[in-house]
């Protein structure tokens, strides 16, 4: 049997997440369990290994803040990314596997039997999303997606 690993722990990888362009950024964590078809949502401070946790990044902006900006949101270490993005309508999302390096779907050139060819890498590899706002109304907009604790 697994003990609860304490998120604090690795929620201090929360804190590399970048906002450019002024407004404020809050991270949350929430544990991820599916009742009647539909996830629920419950603020975490320990998790189990393989758990489904969900990270959300709420980004406030003010009338004062420029209308186009980006955040930049890790993958927390000791998790994987697993998928189920969401994002405002609007907003432009690119992935990380380097936390350096953004695109739309990340590929890499893989060389077999002397043929070289590009082919995506898995979503689970990626270590970074990267969404930009353009237009942004002043309001509180929301990123959020699912990872699993390692």
């Amino acid at each position: 049997m697994h003990r609860p690993i304490a998120l604090i722990t690795f929620t201090f990888g929360l804190g590399a997440a970048q906002v450019t362009g002024g407004p404020s950024l809050k991270l949350s964590l929430y544990a991820v369990t599916t009742q009647d078809g539909q996830d629920v949502l419950t603020p975490t401070a320990t998790a189990l290994p393989g758990q489904r946790l969900r990270q959300v990044a709420t980004i406030t902006t003010k009338t004062s803040y420029p209308k186009t900006f980006s955040v930049r949101v890790p993958v927390p270490q000791n998790t994987t990314y697993a998928g189920q993005l969401r994002v405002p309508t609007g907003a432009t999302v690119t992935y990380s596997v380097d936390g350096a390096a953004y695109s739309p779907k990340p590929t890499r050139t893989v060389t077999e039997g002397g043929r070289t060819r590009t082919e995506p890498i898995p979503e689970r590899e990626y270590r970074a999303v990267k969404v930009t706002f353009t237009n942004a109304a002043p309001t509180a907009l929301n990123v959020a997606y699912d990872i699993r604790l390692n």
